[in-house]
């Protein structure tokens, strides 16, 4: 039997944790998680994070000489507080000791190395994880309304100012003589319905206004995001060159490259987290990411990281019990949350 040196525990503690940080590399390198697309990481050194939303109300207006109309500047805060999540592993001092296929403690470091393999997938993976869940769970925001609603406040100190919708349904767009088609781009229109009804919800964001009630916010669709039931027609949308006009009554084509191209969405994302086979997702409804001038501080989400995931090893050598139960044990654990930011920087469009 051999016996577990000190260098062997180094260098299978190093061992696990390479493992991990090559699965983290190569899981977060570009297109391969959408997170970040509707998301702001804030690391954070505190407990709770109290995010402060000011509010755009200015405005100039005509007055008589002389004369100033004064406002109070405004805002709305919500706190976040970090949640912990961790994981372990344990394995008896023996599965490090015995040969195993021709190698001492090979068994041991199988499972080792395979429990860090998922770990660095985990990882990286958490931040997405946890922004599905809150989209699809639809968490209230700074305004007191659910994430996604048809009655956000335009500006939530001067009721009079009206609401906006980031809940885009038939009902929203209010397009008459549409009935239940007027939002919808999977398989029950056709692909030339689906781009005006797209070209719709454009129109209607580019309505909503400023906290100010006057002036246009600006609001632009910078992305396309879809369960994975919708992914073959949102490639036919973003990608079309030419499509058939009146498609069911057997219109010609239409050049469309265009207006596909100035709409700017590039690829559309596909989110497998939010198709219908998770709970509080759907097949039919899709996602419009939206942009202002603000978007790049705060997205539609934001995920405040307060302690990111590490692995940690404890041995018999370093720890009494341990010893006495012959075990070496490994944990991860991270102190995080995921909390909504400005609901006009993500759309959900239902089929209703």
């Amino acid at each position: 039997m051999s016996a577990i040196t000190p260098e062997f525990t180094i260098d299978l503690q190093n061992n696990v944790k390479r493992i991990a940080a090559r699965e983290y590399e190569r899981l977060v390198q570009p297109g391969k998680l959408w997170w970040t697309k509707v998301t702001r990481r804030r690391p954070s050194q505190s407990k709770t994070e109290r995010l402060l939303w000011l509010l755009d109300t200015a405005r100039i207006e005509r007055v008589d000489p002389g004369s100033v109309n004064f406002e109070d500047a405004v805002s709305k805060s919500t706190e976040f507080e970090a949640l912990f999540a961790s994981a372990g592993l344990m394995i008896k001092k023996e599965l490090l000791e015995d040969l195993f296929n021709g190698i001492n403690g090979g068994e041991g470091l199988d499972l080792a190395a395979h429990w860090a393999r998922q770990m660095g997938i985990l990882a990286a993976y958490w931040p997405q994880k946890q922004v599905a869940l809150a989209i699809r769970a639809n968490p209230v925001t700074y305004d007191g309304k659910a994430y996604f609603a048809t009655d956000h406040p335009v500006n939530p100190f001067k009721s009079a100012y009206g609401d906006y919708a980031n809940l885009i349904t038939a009902a929203v767009l209010n397009t008459a003589g549409l009935g239940a088609t007027a939002a919808r781009i999977d398989t029950g229109v056709t692909v030339d319905v689906a781009v005006e009804n797209i070209q719709r919800v454009i129109a209607y964001a580019a309505s909503i206004k400023m906290p100010n009630g006057e002036d246009p916010r600006g609001l632009r669709c910078v992305g396309l995001m879809v369960p994975p039931a919708l992914a073959a027609r949102a490639q036919q949308i973003t990608n079309a060159k030419v499509i058939a006009q009146a498609a069911a009554t057997g219109g010609g084509g239409a050049d469309v490259e265009a207006i596909v191209r100035n709409w700017g969405f590039g690829d559309p994302i596909q989110a497998d987290e939010l198709g219908a086979s998770f709970s509080g997702g759907s097949n039919t409804s899709y996602y419009m990411l939206m942009a202002d001038a603000e978007a790049d501080e705060l997205p539609a989400f934001t995920y405040v990281d307060r302690q990111p995931f590490s692995i940690i090893a404890h041995t018999p050598a370093t720890d009494a019990d341990l010893a006495r139960t012959r075990e070496h044990q490994w944990t991860t654990a991270g102190r995080n949350v995921v909390g909504p930011g400005h609901p006009y920087n993500l759309f959900r469009v239902d089929n209703a």
